[in-house]
């Protein structure tokens, strides 16, 4: 093996696309280009539903989705990720907890030197109307 050279025989100056053959460039080229980019769409006739996205946790929502078996919170209805129940819509309350009034949010209540307390209470579904009755 002369000086110049490396153990493919290529010289020094040799670039990485003369070492790979073009089988290899193409396939990989092939293989990225297609995601780039691109957003599946859903098909026709078909609605659009925005996925339930978890909550990790409370900081200010009103209203969220539980889970009755896991306790899992849900931004949106639909069913638990976790065990597949139909989450129930519950509404979030944040009060102070020396007085008792409602402060904004989760954390550090503004009035006193104590965390919010957080109360969860389940929403009523309406009831369904029944026939003839207006």
């Amino acid at each position: 093996m002369n000086i110049g050279q490396n153990a493919l025989g290529a010289g020094s100056r040799g670039t990485w696309a003369a070492m790979w053959p073009a089988s290899a460039a193409l396939l990989l080229l092939a293989v990225a280009l297609p995601g780039c980019g691109a957003r599946s769409k859903p098909a026709a006739g078909t609605p659009a539903t925005a996925a339930a996205n978890e909550i990790q946790e409370l900081t200010n929502q009103t209203l969220i989705y539980e889970c009755p078996r896991c306790g899992m919170m849900f931004s949106a209805a639909g069913t638990c990720t976790m065990d597949g129940d139909s989450l129930v819509a519950t509404r979030v309350d944040y009060l102070c907890p020396a007085d008792q009034k409602p402060v904004e949010h989760s954390g550090r209540c503004p009035r006193c030197p104590m965390n919010a307390r957080v109360e969860k209470t389940a929403v009523a579904a309406a009831p369904a109307p029944t026939p003839g009755t207006p």
